[in-house]
């Protein structure tokens, strides 16, 4: 079950995942994981008084070498500060969902190295083979120090192709 309770100055969600009532201005009908169909998440989250948001690269591999209909997707995502501060350790991504309409990609995500301050990337491969050329939506999964979740969005991303 999905629980929203609107508090003077903040929107907070089930599982202490807050939210700036600014930062999702119109976001009103917002859904975060009510649904096993679709998850749904806001484009800035704060943990611990930090503004993050996320940025993905979705790419198909059409190169000589690759298969006459491409290799699966590859995903690349990077969260950052939205006031370049510095990123804790203990600030991780797990998971990832890509959505292309009523199709999804559920993947766990692996971090990449070396991790800036302000930013930090992890990936996914071996995706389906849609596109390339069409816009999905990319849903990634936070996790503090204390293994609270928190939902990131980056929506209408493009898939490029290599070629």
């Amino acid at each position: 079950m999905c629980a929203v309770t609107l508090q003077p100055r903040r929107w907070v969600y089930q599982d202490r995942v807050r939210y700036s009532r600014y930062a999702i201005g119109s976001l009103a009908c917002l859904m975060i994981a009510c649904s096993s169909d679709r998850v749904v998440a806001p484009r800035l989250v704060t943990i611990d008084g930090i503004p993050y948001r996320g940025q993905a690269s979705l790419n198909r591999d059409f190169m000589p070498f690759a298969p006459p209909d491409g290799e699966p997707l590859t995903l690349g995502i990077r969260i950052f500060t939205a006031d370049s501060s510095a990123i804790p350790a203990s600030v991780t991504a797990d998971s990832a969902w890509v959505y292309n309409g009523n199709a999804v990609w559920r993947t766990a995500v692996v971090a990449g190295e070396p991790r800036n301050t302000s930013s930090f990337d992890v990936g996914a491969v071996g995706g389906p083979k849609w596109g390339p050329g069409i816009e999905v939506d990319v849903v990634v999964r936070l996790r503090d120090g204390a293994g609270h979740s928190f939902l990131l969005q980056a929506p209408r991303q493009l898939i490029t192709r290599s070629d």
